[in-house]
């Protein structure tokens, strides 16, 4: 599931900037380009995401205007994926930039997300997805069994 799409990142971030990040022969917005920083975003998303949640997403929900529900997904991850796009759009930032400061909180939310200490919410109702484990949320450990030691004293002797 792609969580953000070009137009979500026009209106977050204005078509003048994003054309001059990715720009066309035409000195226009290069849609590939925002496509493919995107879907780099998507992954990067999905590694964590993918920690606690069974991928693809199904999606939130969502009422459509005419009548009926379509699935669209959560918008933390559109919110996050558009940020981590935009990193990755610019070539050289400065450490104190915006955009940077963006993506370091977005890799900071992303942590928590994967660890189980936020998740994901769905405004209009319902659940963005199955969990992977039911203890992924509640940090359970995993507990092992062994079978008993085949070698023994006994079994060395003869070597």
């Amino acid at each position: 599931m792609a969580y953000a799409t070009a137009q979500d990142m026009i209106q977050r971030f204005g078509e003048p900037e994003l054309a001059e990040l990715s720009p066309d022969d035409d000195g226009t917005l290069n849609p590939v380009r925002i496509e493919t920083a995107l879907s780099d975003a998507a992954a990067f998303v999905d590694g964590y995401v993918g920690q606690v949640y069974r991928l693809p997403l199904r999606g939130c929900a969502k009422p459509s205007t005419g009548g009926g529900v379509e699935y669209v997904a959560p918008p933390q991850l559109v919110r996050l994926s558009c940020d981590l796009a935009r990193f990755y759009l610019y070539d050289d930032l400065a450490p104190e930039n915006e955009v940077a400061r963006r993506y370091k909180a977005a890799l900071v939310e992303l942590d928590s997300i994967a660890a189980g200490k936020t998740q994901l919410a769905c405004p209009w109702g319902g659940e963005p997805g199955d969990l992977v484990a039911s203890t992924a949320q509640t940090g359970d450990r995993v507990q092992y069994c062994f079978s008993p030691r085949q070698i023994t004293d006994d079994v060395m002797r003869e070597f």
